[in-house]
C-alpha cells in the first residue's frame, strides 16, 4: 500500500471514528442511550407490531422522517412480512435498496442485528467517501487529509443528525470521478452498477459515462457500459411488481428555478424564539444561494480538461436540478440531499480547477445543516452540566 492510500485509510478511519462519536453523544444525553432514535421514526404514524422489540424511540406529534421508511426495508427487503404498508412510498423507497438490502445481508437477516448493520453500513460508505476523496486530492497533490472535506457535503452532515441512505451515493460519485481519472474501468463497472441501486440520481452516472464513449464513438464499450444498469432496471422492475404506483407528483417542472424561487421568496416563519427564527430564515436563505452558485458553476467549465463523462454528469445533473418541483424544495435537508452528488461534483473541481470557489456552495449550505447539529451540541451540553 502506497503513502497516499495509507493517509487516504487513516483519514477514512478518523472520519468514521467522529461520525461514531457524535451519534453516541447525542444518542446517550438527548435520547436516553436508545439508538433507534437515530431513525426518526414519528409518534403520529404506525409502526409493524414484529418490531415492538426494539422499543423504537418515536418523537412525539411527529411524522418521523424518511429514515424510518429505510429501516423498515431493512428488515423486510423482499415484501414477506407487509412492512410496506408502513411506508409512506414503497415504491420510490424501495428503490433505493443499497444501504437497507446491505445491511440485512450483513445482518444475515436476524432482526435483532439489523440495526446495528444500518449504522455500519453508513459508516462504511462515510469512510469510502472519505478514503477516496483523499485518493482523488492526492493524484492532484493536494494532501490527502483535505479528503475530510467530505464530511462536509450536505448528504453526509444530515446523516450525522437522522439515518438516510444518501451517503452511499455521495460516496458513490467520488468513486466515479477518481476512478474515470485513473481509467479504472472496473472501478467505473463497479460503481455504476451500484449508484441507481443507491438512489435514482445515481442513473445519471451511467447515462453520462456511456454517452461520453458514444461521443468517443466507442459503441461497444458504450453497451457495455450500460450493462452496469442491469441490476438496478431488474430489481426496479421487481419492486414495481410488488408495489402500487406511488401518486409522487410534480417532481419536476417545465420552466427553469421556477420552485425554488417560488420557495425563496416566500420565506418560511419556523415556531422558534425570534433570534432563532431569523437565523434560520437566514441561513435558509444563503443554502438557496449556494446551490443557484453550484448551478451556475456546473455551466462555468473551468480552463483544465477534465474527462467529458464528468462534464457531462455534472452538466446532467444540474439540468435535473434546475428543473426539480415543489417537493424537492420543501425544506433544505430535502434539496440539499438530491443535491449532493451535484455538490460532490462541483467541489471535485476545487483541485484541477485551482479554483477555491468551488467549494462556497457548500460553504453557503453548511450552516443551516449546521444550525441543527449545534441544537443538539446544546442538548448535550445542557444534559452534562444540567
Amino acid at each position: 500500500m502506497t503513502g497516499s492510500r495509507k493517509r487516504a485509510v487513516i483519514a477514512g478511519l478518523a472520519a468514521a471514528a467522529l461520525a461514531l462519536g457524535w451519534q453516541f453523544l447525542v444518542v446517550r444525553y438527548t435520547f436516553g442511550g436508545n439508538w433507534t432514535a437515530w431513525f426518526c421514526t414519528g409518534g403520529n404514524v404506525d409502526q409493524p407490531k414484529a418490531l415492538d422489540f426494539e422499543h423504537l424511540y418515536r418523537f412525539p406529534q411527529s411524522d418521523g422522517y424518511d429514515g424510518q421508511f429505510y429501516h423498515y426495508i431493512a428488515h423486510d427487503p423482499w415484501f414477506q412480512r407487509g412492512f410496506d404498508r408502513y411506508i409512506d412510498a414503497p415504491r420510490l423507497r424501495y428503490r433505493r435498496i443499497l444501504v437497507p438490502g446491505l445491511a440485512y445481508l450483513l445482518a444475515l437477516g436476524h432482526d435483532h442485528a439489523i440495526d446495528g448493520a444500518l449504522i455500519a453500513v453508513t459508516l462504511l460508505f462515510l469512510f469510502a467517501g472519505v478514503y477516496w476523496s483523499s485518493r482523488y486530492v492526492a493524484r492532484w497533490g493536494c494532501h490527502a487529509e483535505w479528503g475530510l472535506l467530505f464530511l462536509l457535503v450536505p448528504a453526509v452532515l444530515v446523516s450525522l443528525d437522522r439515518f438516510v441512505v444518501d451517503t452511499a451515493l455521495a460516496a458513490l460519485t467520488v468513486a466515479f470521478v477518481l476512478y474515470v481519472t485513473e481509467e479504472n474501468r472496473r472501478g467505473i463497472f463497479a460503481v455504476l452498477s451500484l449508484a441507481p441501486l443507491a438512489r435514482e440520481t445515481g442513473v445519471v452516472l451511467v447515462a453520462a459515462y456511456c454517452a461520453s464513449l458514444l461521443l468517443r464513438r466507442r459503441f461497444r464499450s458504450s453497451f457495455l457500459f450500460a450493462t452496469s444498469g442491469l441490476p438496478a432496471l431488474a430489481w426496479y422492475l421487481f419492486v414495481s411488481l410488488h408495489t402500487d404506483p406511488d401518486g409522487t407528483k410534480n417532481w419536476f417542472v417545465w420552466v427553469p428555478l421556477a420552485s425554488m424561487l417560488r420557495r425563496m421568496i416566500h420565506v418560511r416563519a419556523y415556531p422558534f424564539i425570534p433570534a432563532v427564527n431569523l437565523a434560520t430564515q437566514v441561513t435558509d436563505a444563503c443554502a438557496y444561494l449556494g446551490v443557484l452558485l453550484a448551478f451556475l458553476l456546473a455551466f462555468y467549465r473551468p480552463p483544465q480538461k477534465l474527462p467529458v463523462s464528468i462534464v457531462l454528469a455534472v452538466g446532467m445533473m444540474a439540468v435535473g436540478g434546475i428543473m426539480l418541483g415543489p417537493p424537492v424544495w420543501v425544506d433544505v435537508f430535502a434539496f440539499c440531499r438530491v443535491l449532493s452528488p451535484l455538490l460532490t461534483l462541483v467541489a471535485l473541481e476545487a483541485c484541477p480547477a485551482q479554483s477555491w470557489i468551488r467549494l462556497l456552495p457548500l460553504a453557503l449550505i453548511d450552516p443551516r445543516i449546521g444550525l441543527q447539529l449545534g441544537y443538539k451540541l446544546f442538548q448535550i451540553a445542557r444534559t452534562l452540566f444540567a
